[in-house]
């Protein structure tokens, strides 16, 4: 493959149609368990997401020629109003969430409205997990191994232990390389790594108040981490498109285990614990969930438009 060879196909999406599905990458994406790379997938835009990052990380060989620079150009036209809706609906749906340093601990605890939100990600994803199986041409045996061993990376993956301790400044860096490849996965969030890991408050406060120091380390962790998972990423959607999807469809499946929505404890800092018993707001709950599934329904009439 030559080196300007396209990893997109020129956009359809105008720049605000593109920085709506950034708003609804970066809402997700700041909600722990949540994937930027599931409304993505929604959308009908995950592979040109990725390709487009491709491309750009790789503008320091493509540049020399016309064609490379059409080609960054394209993909700039489609990243950088997506990237400003991402990242506007991640400060504010953190803003909600977090806050700055004056509420360090509210992070989604309050036991009353918690279930609601859980319960509309919870049907969201769920009638959601057919848009990557969709994309499957051939499903062989193998492709059904793949979905197994998605599922129990995410179901493992949602089930351990979160880390409790005040990050220290380098321990951002890896974090944010972490979040960031997980984030492009749909069905694997990138907010619910860094609650694991004890950095999600630490990086919203570092962002809201406005610390350079500790939040340019997480910055440069995330364009760490894109230089080292975007090719490999994009390498498995050429090679081996049909597992990649598979894997991903199990990814997604296994992280319901994230959004269930009745836990005993919706506080990270002692544990997400299932509740099977559905409690008596069951019904609102569910009504939620359903109006998840709405938003699938919605985004997919609006992605085959």
């Amino acid at each position: 493959m030559s080196e300007t060879e396209p990893d997109i196909e020129p956009s359809r999406l105008s720049p605000a149609e593109s920085f709506v599905g950034g708003l609804l990458m970066g809402g997700a994406d700041a909600i722990p368990g949540v994937s930027g790379g599931t409304i993505a997938l929604i959308l009908g835009i995950y592979e040109r997401f990725i390709g487009a990052l491709a491309t750009v990380l790789r503008a320091p060989r493509t540049l020399r020629s016309p064609e490379g620079r059409s080609e960054i150009g394209d993909a700039l036209r489609f990243l950088v109003p997506l990237g400003v809706g991402l990242g506007l609906a991640y400060v504010l749906v953190t803003k909600l969430l977090v806050g700055g340093s004056k509420n360090p601990d509210a992070l989604m605890t309050n036991p009353e409205t918690a279930p609601f939100c859980y319960g509309f990600f919870f049907g969201l994803v769920l009638f959601s997990i057919k848009e990557p199986w969709s994309r499957v041409e051939r499903r062989s045996p193998g492709v059904f191994v793949a979905v197994l061993l998605g599922f129990a990376a995410s179901f493992t993956f949602a089930g351990l232990p979160y880390a409790q301790e005040e990050p220290e400044t380098w321990m951002l860096l890896l974090g944010g390389a972490g979040a960031i490849s997980v984030m492009l996965l749909p069905g694997v969030s990138g907010s619910l790594l860094l609650v694991m890991l004890g950095q999600y408050q630490a990086v919203v406060q570092a962002m809201h108040d406005l610390n350079l120091i500790r939040f340019g380390v997480f910055l440069l962790g995330i364009v760490l981490g894109l230089v080292l998972f975007v090719p490999t990423l994009r390498r498995l959607l050429r090679v081996a498109p049909d597992r990649t999807m598979a894997v991903l469809t199990g990814l997604m499946a296994g992280s319901l285990r994230a959004l269930w929505p009745w836990k005993e404890s919706f506080d990270p800092k002692q544990g997400r614990l299932l509740n099977l018993a559905p409690d008596h707001r069951w019904m609102w709950v569910m009504a939620a969930a359903a109006a998840g599934a709405g938003v699938v329904y919605l985004l997919s009439r609006l992605e085959r438009r």
